[in-house]
């Protein structure tokens, strides 16, 4: 744990930090092209991990481990359907390291349906060369989810997977 005191973050820092939940947000919605995938990628160190707790438990590693989870979420799942929005936050850490607890939020674009689920990040981020990136991040699906609409379509993966 670092020493919050000797060198806390700046409101700057925050607003990066913030500027980049809210891209990842932005950028998951995108389609499901190369470029959409690229963009994705650029908000994670080379060596970031990404692990999912939802209806499966996985770990996507490094550059290729980001597009392979990003080509999975736009080709098994209906994201052009979807939103993804930033919840409550929280930013803390000193120097060039800094901690984020975050909340997500899934809505359905069409059809009235409201909410779709909705969890919580938990991120290191790392500040190198002046920028900051995201180097570990979990997600936690809230239980209240409705795990048999989404399992329909991890039932259907094998079929329906494409890479960018």
């Amino acid at each position: 744990m670092t020493n919050e005191s000797a060198n806390p973050l700046s409101v700057a820092d925050k607003f990066e930090i913030l500027e980049q939940l809210n891209l990842h947000q932005r950028y998951i919605d995108n389609d499901a092209s190369l470029e959409s995938a690229q963009k994705y990628q650029s908000l994670y160190w080379p060596e970031a991990k990404f692990v999912v707790n939802d209806i499966r438990q996985a770990t996507f590693e490094g550059f290729d481990g980001m597009k392979q989870m990003y080509d999975f979420a736009h080709s098994v799942f209906p994201i052009q359907r979807m939103r993804h929005s930033l919840g409550t936050f929280v930013i803390t850490g000193s120097g060039g390291q800094a901690f984020v607890e975050w909340n997500w939020i899934v809505s359905w674009r069409e059809d009235d349906k409201g909410t779709l689920s909705t969890g919580t990040y938990t991120d290191t981020f790392e500040k190198r060369d002046g920028i900051w990136k995201c180097l570990l991040r979990r997600s936690d699906v809230d239980k209240n989810w409705p795990a048999p609409v989404f399992q329909i379509w991890l039932d259907k993966a094998e079929e329906t997977f494409k890479a960018s």
